[in-house]
């Protein structure tokens, strides 16, 4: 009778097989742990020092148009027409805001349905000029700039821009406080706002200011202002 083979070879076999597999899991597991995390390839967009840091309206608001107040509204509220510059969705536009107020939304909103790009724009942008040429004077502007003042506000009001888009309105109705102690009140502030590419005002705008007459002939003095404005004119406007 033949005797039947000790199975401690196969034993042994497996044994090993078995070993060396829970090393390389170990091995494949430890590897895992310390591999590199992974990188961001992107940067946070951190806020300019110049954007607003605050778009809520400062004042508390009664009711509104729509329950949404837009973004561009908040920012005026808060902090004027620089602050809607400001953001980010107009940064490559001059931005212009027309605003009414009064006690009777019905004519406010006949006043908005009444106004025209075409003949209310001009004017923004000359009153918009001419605080411009009045900031940084010492005197008059009149004595600042002889007949160029006044020849540079006309040219303004009286150019077409024909690139500017009335691109929304809005209102709300805030609390007043009475100053002389009187009573409270209400009041409905009514808002349009129209945009216009910065480059092609400002191609506009350097047209206009080196074509105004200079009749009669300005002082060494208003000349010299006249030139500083003209080559600093964006600056702050």
């Amino acid at each position: 009778m033949r005797k039947r083979a000790a199975p401690s070879a196969h034993l042994t076999c497996s044994f090993v097989s078995i070993a060396l597999l829970c090393a390389v899991l170990c091995l494949f597991s430890c590897a895992s742990d310390q591999r590199p995390q992974a990188v961001l390839n992107w940067t946070p967009r951190t806020v300019p020092a110049e954007q607003p840091v605050q778009t809520v309206p400062t004042v508390p608001i009664v009711s509104k148009k729509s329950d949404t107040v837009p973004t561009w509204a908040e920012a005026y509220l808060a902090g004027g027409v620089r602050a809607v510059e400001r953001l980010s969705a107009y940064r490559n536009a001059y931005v212009f805001i027309k605003e009414n107020k009064g006690n009777n939304p019905a004519t406010l909103k006949q006043w908005t349905e009444r106004f025209l790009v075409e003949r209310d724009f001009p004017r923004m942008v000359a009153r918009r000029a001419q605080n411009r040429l009045e900031r940084n004077i010492t005197t008059y502007p009149d004595n600042e700039y002889g007949v160029f003042f006044e020849n540079a506000v006309k040219a303004f009001s009286d150019a077409r821009y024909e690139n500017a888009v009335r691109f929304d309105d809005f209102w709300v109705k805030k609390p007043v406080v009475a100053e002389d102690g009187g009573e409270d009140r209400h009041e409905y502030l009514f808002l349009i706002m129209v945009i216009i590419e910065k480059r092609k005002l400002t191609d506009q705008i350097n047209a206009i200011l080196s074509t105004i007459p200079l009749i009669p002939q300005p002082t060494n003095s208003q000349l010299n202002a006249i030139s500083h404005v003209r080559a600093t004119f964006f600056t702050g406007f």
